[in-house]
Formats: C-alpha cells, sequence, structure tokens
C-alpha cells in the first residue's frame, strides 16, 4: 500500500474514531437521547436507556473510542512495501563508513 494511502487512512480513521466518541460521549446526556420516536413501540426499552448505568456505559465506550483515535495518532508510523525493504545488494553511504 503506498505510504500516501496509508496516510489517508490513519487520518480518516482518526477522525472517525474522534467523531463517533464525542457523539457517544455527549448524546446519552441530551434529550436527543430519548427524542427519536423509534423506541416509542418499546416502552421497556425506553426504560432501561434512561438509567445512569446505560448512560455511563455508553459514554464510557465513546471515551474508549476517543483514546484508540489518539493511540493511532501517536504511535502511526510510515509502512514501507515490501520490495523496498529488501536488499538490492547496493551499498549505502552509511554501510561504506
Amino acid at each position: 500500500m503506498p505510504v500516501w494511502l496509508q496516510r489517508l487512512f490513519t487520518g480518516v480513521y482518526v477522525l472517525f474514531c474522534m467523531t463517533l466518541g464525542m457523539a457517544l460521549v455527549i448524546l446519552p446526556w441530551t434529550e436527543g437521547w430519548f427524542a427519536g420516536g423509534f423506541l416509542d413501540r418499546w416502552p421497556a426499552i425506553q426504560h432501561v436507556l434512561h438509567m445512569g448505568f446505560v448512560r455511563g456505559a455508553v459514554s464510557g465506550l465513546g471515551f474508549i473510542d476517543i483514546w484508540l483515535g489518539v493511540l493511532e495518532a501517536v504511535h502511526y508510523r510510515d509502512r514501507q512495501p515490501p520490495n523496498a525493504a529488501t536488499d538490492t545488494g547496493r551499498v549505502s553511504h552509511d554501510q561504506k563508513q
């Protein structure tokens, strides 16, 4: 995979993790968490989603997602293509000395 594609993938991955993580941290504590209309048919599920434990668990997943994005950004290293890493028999300037 070319280096530019690795960098693009890493950038998109970090942006995705940070955005999703922030949404998961903030959304359970807003009114938008309950006003979807999708769960109006199931009051038992609505009751579970109102519990602080569930809100905290979803926010915890958001923090984990943010942490994964930061970790990927900090530990990113370019990986060279396999054909560039093989020894071609040439002696580099550093090896001559």
